[in-house]
């Protein structure tokens, strides 16, 4: 048993701790105690990962980084992290702490550990400037230690590809996997506080904040090994320099492996799946290579909020993890489902929409994306038949008519819009009610009618408190899709009436909160520490 039996007879005040504990016990035996990835791979396609507190390890079993064996995921695990502690080691050539003989800083000898040293600190200094505009307003990326461990993970896997090296865009695909390690490094600490005698060495072991860095660099390289055409450098030329002027480097993308990716999805899928679409923008002359190159190297990070692109990811993950063939088709989808606003835009609004893509539900995109990768497993979404049926007025003529302001230079990387203080606020109480609610649910009769009652009411709530309802923005026309819910792993324990686990403290953006029973400190963190029931006493 991964834990040790909880005491019935245990006190009130224990109850919840044991109710988490046992809920940590419960995810982690249906996930991981399953023979066949096929169910895994299920449950990441339907957004059931969503608020699991074990989604790196799902993910390097869908990459398969290891081995469906879970008796070899130690061993696994700790070959990865030695491999890595030899490259780095391999690649910390500082000339200042060993003998570096006769050779001096002057040395333009190819062997010269000075002249080496010298690249490293100039390619350190590329990968910073983009390590350090991650995420501006999160947090965590903007702690010392997360960026030397990013400018650590891209220079090693820049030195061990010397061929491809660091370009830009490779750290929004680093940045993911650090939060989602650090989210199930967080869950199992916030267990841990709780019964530290039941958790088992060997999930302490595997996910051990320590291996942070480690970790996340085997799950970069095997994704950059897929994604490696994205940032193939044949879509440059350097230029010979003449004495007086420096290397320039000048696009030349007739030949780049992206874009000829690009071309297959506009002029193969796109004329297959909207063939008026895909008329209109050839009409428009809109160049893919504008917003697509983007939308490809970041694997659509700059298109979609954190959640989203991490329910995103599972699907990418868990269909074609040799060759992620699902994200060419979630390229099409998401042409096609913002059709209209595309049919209304001359040239210019166009690409407003493409280069600062609108919110869109991304489970329609998932869905519409799966159905053209395989119509005979999944069904089209209803709404994809209602937008490329949509007759309203004026579709595509008076495209002039209407004409906001425009930018005076298009910015290849806008910035996303942020959320507010307010939406945090909102969101926070929304998973707070959840959490509440998981803990309570198990433990409550079905006789209390009343308690009962009571917990609906808090999922009610939790539905008014959404602060990111489905709509998709269409024009004149707004599509109202079913918001899709905080889906939750179901087991087949989970009871009838509500979802069986909680929301990670991972699940509040990047901030882990804490509310120590008597103590002064106003941070708040994870479950309530007095027991809930204590508080249904009027029932």
């Amino acid at each position: 048993m991964f834990y040790t039996n909880v005491d019935e007879n245990s006190s009130n005040d224990n109850i919840s701790q044991n109710v988490s504990v046992k809920l940590y016990e419960t995810e982690w035996r249906y996930l991981f105690n399953i023979t066949n990835t096929n169910e895994l791979r299920t449950t990441a396609i339907k957004a059931k990962l969503r608020t699991s507190r074990f989604r790196s390890l799902c993910w390097r079993l869908l990459l398969e980084i290891l081995p469906p064996d879970s008796t070899k995921w130690l061993m696994a695990i700790e070959k990865y992290r030695s491999l890595y502690e030899q490259i780095k080691s391999t690649h910390d050539n500082d000339p200042h702490a060993q003998d570096s003989g006769p050779d001096d800083p002057l040395s333009q000898h190819e062997d010269s550990i000075w002249k080496q040293y010298f690249k490293d600190i100039e390619l350190k200094k590329v990968i910073e400037q983009d390590v350090v505009r991650t995420s501006p307003g999160v947090e965590f990326f903007g702690t010392e230690k997360i960026r030397k461990i990013m400018i650590d993970i891209l220079f090693c896997y820049s030195r061990e590809h010397p061929d491809l090296c660091y370009r830009q865009g490779m750290h929004e695909i680093l940045a993911p996997l650090l939060f989602v390690l650090h989210c199930d490094h967080q869950a199992l600490l916030h267990v841990l506080e709780q019964s530290s005698s039941d958790v088992s060495d060997l999930i302490k072991k595997i996910l051990d904040p320590a291996y942070l860095e480690a970790d996340a660099y085997s799950l970069f390289n095997i994704i950059m090994e897929v994604m490696k055409d994205y940032y193939n450098i044949n879509d440059f030329i350097v230029s010979a320099p003449k004495p007086t002027e420096h290397v320039k480097t000048t696009s030349s993308t007739s030949n780049s492996e992206v874009v000829q990716k690009l071309s297959k999805i506009r002029d193969t899928m796109l004329t297959k799946h909207d063939p008026e679409l895909y008329g209109h923008l050839l009409d428009l002359d809109i160049s893919f290579t504008t917003f697509g190159v983007r939308w490809l190297r970041l694997l659509f990070g700059g298109e979609f909020s954190s959640m989203d692109l991490l329910v995103l990811w599972d699907a990418i993950f868990a269909t074609s993890p040799q060759d992620f063939a699902l994200v060419n088709h979630i390229f099409v989808a998401m042409l096609v489902l913002i059709r209209i606003q595309l049919l209304k835009s001359d040239n210019t609004d166009c690409l407003k929409h493409l280069m600062r893509y609108p919110h869109v539900d991304v489970m329609t995109v998932i869905e519409y994306a799966l159905h053209m990768f395989d119509p005979k497993m999944y069904k089209l979404p209803s709404i994809i038949n209602s937008l490329k049926h949509d007759k309203s007025e004026n579709i595509k003529s008076n495209v002039t008519d209407h004409q906001p302001e425009r930018p005076s230079k298009l910015n290849t990387y806008l910035p996303r819009p942020t959320r507010n203080s307010a939406d945090d606020l909102l969101e926070l109480c929304r998973i707070k009610l959840l959490q509440y609610h998981s803990i309570l649910n198990p433990v409550v009769p079905i006789q209390n009618k009343e308690a009962r009652q009571a917990l609906t009411g808090m999922l009610e709530l939790c539905g008014m408190l959404n602060s990111r309802p489905g709509i998709i923005e269409m024009g004149k026309d707004v599509v109202r899709s079913t918001t899709t819910p905080i889906d939750t792993l179901l087991t087949p324990e989970t009871p009838e009436g509500g979802p069986l686990l909680p929301p990670p403290a991972s699940a509040i953006t990047m901030k882990v909160f804490r509310k120590t029973e008597n103590s002064s400190d106003s941070q708040i963190q994870g479950a309530p520490t007095k027991n809930p029931l204590k508080q249904m006493k009027r029932f």
